[in-house]
């Protein structure tokens, strides 16, 4: 998942307990991994974010089985070079974003659009309740694909049309929050409380007055759109994650705390 700026909203199987989300309630109700995890130690949650690709049809079962809703993840803007589909869509693309080795997909080509429903059909047969939708910033006024936005919007409204019952998440993108009203079931943001810098390699708190407008960004959305806000934060240690929580928990947001690449479990070093 690639992190988006918050002003404008946004492995091998492993044998870890997942009791790391007992020590505050809030966190039960979200889980999100991309990298491979045993489906039998995910159970509780309210949401569960995962790679539909690393996963078969009977362990995305289990997922359901024991968790509310799970959903796979999908950028209708961008496709990395690593995606099952980007031979097919690379012909429809407009352009790279070197920093995360992805290409910009032309959600107005027809045929680009036929890729992105053959993939969105893939996911639902190995049974997926619906999708995690990333990349969104890029349609907004400051984005690569500025100029797609109504087409952005248009496909997500046939898709949501033809499958009433898919589970929509966007992952940011309270630009888009009226548009998407009747459209996504949830909103994801990242990093309220906690910031990561890519160059240093280092796990912050954000300051207080940035943390203030994201806050109160993030409460007119949820009053305007009335669905469920979930938040990703992100720590390395155990006293950065109960700041965390302590602070989310004021706040009435549901969350999951992990490390910056989401690829496992969470582990939390101590101080």
């Amino acid at each position: 998942m690639q992190l988006i700026s918050m002003f404008y909203f946004l492995l091998p199987f492993l044998g870890v307990s997942q009791m790391h989300t007992k020590d505050n309630s809030i966190q039960e109700k979200l889980f999100v991994c991309y990298g491979k995890v045993n489906p039998e130690l995910v159970k509780g949650y309210a949401l569960v974010i995962i790679e539909s690709g690393h996963y078969s049809s009977s362990e995305i079962a289990v997922f359901n089985k024991n968790n509310k809703k799970v959903v796979a993840y999908l950028s209708l803007s961008e496709v990395n070079e690593y995606a099952s589909f980007y031979k097919e869509i690379k012909p429809y693309t407009l352009g790279k974003n070197d920093t995360w080795n992805s290409h910009f997909i032309d959600i107005k080509n027809k045929n680009a659009q036929q890729v992105l429903l053959n993939e969105i059909n893939r996911m639902q047969k190995k049974g997926v309740q619906g999708l995690f939708l990333d990349n969104l910033d890029n349609v907004s006024k400051w984005g690569n694909l500025y100029n797609q936005k109504e087409e952005f919007i248009s496909f997500l409204k046939n898709l949501k049309s033809k499958n009433k019952d898919i589970y929509l998440v966007q992952n940011g993108g309270l630009f888009l929050a009226k548009d998407f009203k009747n459209i996504t079931n949830a909103i994801l943001i990242e990093s309220v409380i906690s910031s990561y810098n890519f160059e240093k390699k280092e796990y912050k708190l954000r300051d207080k007055v940035t943390k203030k407008q994201i806050v109160e960004n993030l409460r007119a959305t949820k009053k305007q759109v009335k669905k469920p806000i979930y938040i990703i934060e992100y720590a390395e240690t155990l006293e950065m994650k109960t700041i965390i929580n302590k602070e989310l928990k004021k706040m009435g947001f549901s969350s999951f705390v992990g490390q910056i690449d989401l690829q496992t479990i969470p582990k939390f070093k101590s101080n």
